[in-house]
């Protein structure tokens, strides 16, 4: 959003400067990204995973901020038992993993994609990679451009109160992810956000440009309303949480590949599909990736389970048994109330 409000208002020079300050502010993010990481704290389980169990605290305190030696007690048990569940499964010692006894071995990142964790793998890849191809490149990257080739005189306007929508939309993406759930929130928004691209792509057929323009305007905002509830915030929830503990490092390492891949497959591809020069589709191009998401829609529908208030050791349970992954949640609720019932067998008989 900032950016495009540099943007509009370096439009109005006439000289180089016109582009430049755009482009020397994109530096300005990158730059505070230096200046801060220094500062953040080392992963704890990382520390833990060292034998560094006084560092671990140390990074404890300095996230929680809480005066209270009894809850770093609780967390550094916890976070221990968790170390030591992943280390009981893994294979081999760490030195094992090593080549030549200092370079770490891809071991983790071939293990995701061995048959106990290919489906895991490929759920938490797709979950973020989906982004790209069911229309985020299309619109975030290139909407105030877009919006000028099909005749929207007010395009830089437009574009920020579009990033502006976003803004507000991420936000209430925050409560909702707790609220109704990872998969309750994903699946069906992909869905509709595939219905706003097929309209967008209808509203490209109209021969009165002119008006089908502002139509496509209304569908982008919409689109954008529901992408950042859902899979724009949310998918990078799901892809975190649905990799076993073991191997989650190597699953967000492939996951951040993958999603970058994506991102350069469309940013290179883009600009041919709308350019007057090239494609020319102007809002045909809501037809591509209509496609293009009702495919990775269909997917979701098969691989996202429903993490939120399960555990990971559940999910390792439930993804070993074999359980489809929409049927997590189901599952899940009928193992609490077993449990529920046999607790009050237990006081019963008591």
């Amino acid at each position: 959003m900032l950016v495009v409000i540099v943007a509009r208002a370096s439009s109005g020079l006439q000289d180089k400067w016109q582009w430049w300050i755009p482009v020397i502010c994109m530096y300005i993010y990158p730059l505070m990204l230096v200046l801060v990481w220094p500062f953040f704290p080392e992963s704890p389980y990382w520390l833990i995973r060292e034998d560094k169990h006084e560092a671990a605290r140390k990074s404890l305190e300095r996230m929680y901020g809480v005066d209270d030696p009894t809850f770093y007690d609780i967390e550094m048990k916890r976070l221990q038992e968790d170390v030591n569940f992943c280390e009981d499964r893994a294979e081999g010692t760490k030195k094992d993993k090593m080549l030549w006894g200092w370079i770490p071995s891809p071991t983790a990142e071939l293990e995701c994609f061995d048959k106990k964790n290919r489906k895991r793998t490929l759920t938490a890849i797709c979950a973020a990679s989906s982004q790209q191809v069911i229309g985020a490149a299309f619109v975030i990257g290139n909407a105030t451009y877009f919006l000028d080739l099909i005749g929207i005189k007010e395009y830089f306007d437009a574009s920020v109160v579009l990033y502006i929508v976003m803004l507000l939309s991420s936000v209430a993406a925050f409560p909702l992810s707790e609220m109704i759930g990872r998969r309750t929130l994903i699946v069906p928004s992909n869905f509709v956000l595939c219905f706003f691209l097929l309209l967008i792509g209808i509203m490209g057929c109209v021969s009165d440009q002119t008006k089908a323009g502002w139509a496509i305007v209304v569908f982008i905002y919409l689109w954008a309303l529901v992408y950042q509830m859902s899979i724009g915030a949310t998918g990078f929830v799901l892809a975190s949480e649905v990799a076993t503990l073991r191997l989650r490092a190597g699953t967000q390492a492939l996951v951040t590949m993958s999603n970058g891949v994506w991102g350069l497959i469309m940013q290179f591809t883009i600009p041919y599909m709308i350019n007057p020069d090239a494609g020319h589709l102007g809002g045909k191009v809501g037809f591509i990736f209509f496609a293009l998401g009702l495919v990775v829609s269909i997917f979701g529908w098969f691989l996202y389970p429903e993490t939120k208030g399960v555990r990971f050791d559940k999910l390792d349970e439930l993804y070993a048994q074999g359980i489809k992954p929409r049927h997590f949640k189901k599952h899940e609720s009928a193992s609490d109330l077993n449990n529920q019932i046999g607790r009050e067998e237990v006081k019963t008989k008591v």
